[in-house]
């Protein structure tokens, strides 16, 4: 596992000019939680098979993507989400899970999630990535928001998290404000409830988070989301 984490860092390359403009679009500054880097082929095979199959052997079909590392509780690279644009804005998004995924929590941002919870603090769940950017602008400093990155959560996530909860914290949840995201919305709610989870669903006006951010700023975030 060594060798492929080490494999796959090397490809973690300082943003590029584009990618920085986009960031700074979508609300990314200084205090943002998020890393994100360009993809930059290594010059070495990687060692994993199924990621050559699905990139090529150094990972060309990802040249110049912006990459988003997914790590586990303790810090260990589990994957990453690789995202492309195109001239007339659309994007393309592509996700690379390692082995080590099968069996550890995978959202972004477990690594402050499980040491919020142990201290009291509240966990805030968010589909997308700029979600989580954006709601970060708003929300206690201790408290933790994590990405499920639009998948929803595995029961093995839920039942990770459910561990660490006590009559101290909460759970926000803060899906998209479409029929996919309140229909997961609920069954996350059921789901941590059943667990003995204090769960509350967010409700806002606008698409997603970011949408509401890209609307009117950390004021109208507020609003919403304090």
């Amino acid at each position: 596992m060594g060798g492929l984490t080490s494999w796959l860092e090397q490809g973690f390359k300082p943003l590029s000019t584009e990618h920085q403009k986009y960031l700074k679009k979508r609300g990314v500054d200084s205090n943002s939680s998020v890393s994100f880097h360009t993809w930059g082929s290594p010059a070495s095979t990687c060692p994993c098979q199924r990621f050559v199959a699905n990139f090529g052997y150094t990972g060309r079909r990802l040249q110049g993507n912006l990459v988003i590392p997914i790590y586990s509780p303790r810090g260990s690279l589990l994957g990453m989400e690789a995202r492309s644009f195109s001239s007339d804005g659309s994007k393309k998004v592509l996700q690379y899970r390692t082995d080590q995924a099968q069996w550890n929590p995978y959202f972004l941002g477990s690594e402050k999630a499980f040491e919020a919870l142990w201290g009291g603090y509240d966990l805030w769940i968010v589909e997308g990535i700029f979600d989580k950017i954006a709601l970060e602008k708003v929300v206690p400093n201790s408290d933790c928001v994590i990405s499920t990155l639009r998948a929803g959560m595995d029961n093995n996530s839920v039942n990770m998290i459910s561990r660490f909860l006590t009559p101290l914290n909460s759970i926000y949840i803060a899906y998209d404000n479409d029929e996919t995201g309140r229909k997961k919305a609920d069954w996350l709610k059921a789901k941590f409830t059943s667990l003995g989870g204090r769960v509350y669903l967010c409700n806002y006006r606008g698409k997603d988070p970011n949408e509401v951010w890209s609307t009117g700023g950390e004021a109208l975030m507020r609003r919403y989301f304090s």
